[in-house]
């Protein structure tokens, strides 16, 4: 099985709301945060979380590649 870090170059994890979201890019080799933002969850805050990849991990538009994630919305199971 192969590592992340031997995959891609940058994660982007984004936690998801009603009206916000919340991202951090990641470099997989190090661990560390190369960014974070908060943006509206509208077109205008996507475009700018695309804005923000794209100047941070170096990719242009087209070379993305993605796995996308969120939480079910309400109280977690069991609360």
């Amino acid at each position: 099985m192969s590592m992340l870090a031997d995959l891609v170059e940058v994660v982007i994890g984004v936690d998801t709301h009603k009206d916000t979201h919340t991202a951090a890019l990641l470099d997989t080799r190090t661990g560390g945060v190369l960014a974070r933002a908060t943006v509206s969850t509208d077109p205008d805050g996507y475009a700018e979380l695309m804005t923000l990849a794209e100047q941070r991990s170096g990719l242009g538009r087209g070379r993305w590649r993605a796995l996308v994630a969120t939480a079910p919305a309400g109280p977690a199971p069991g609360r």
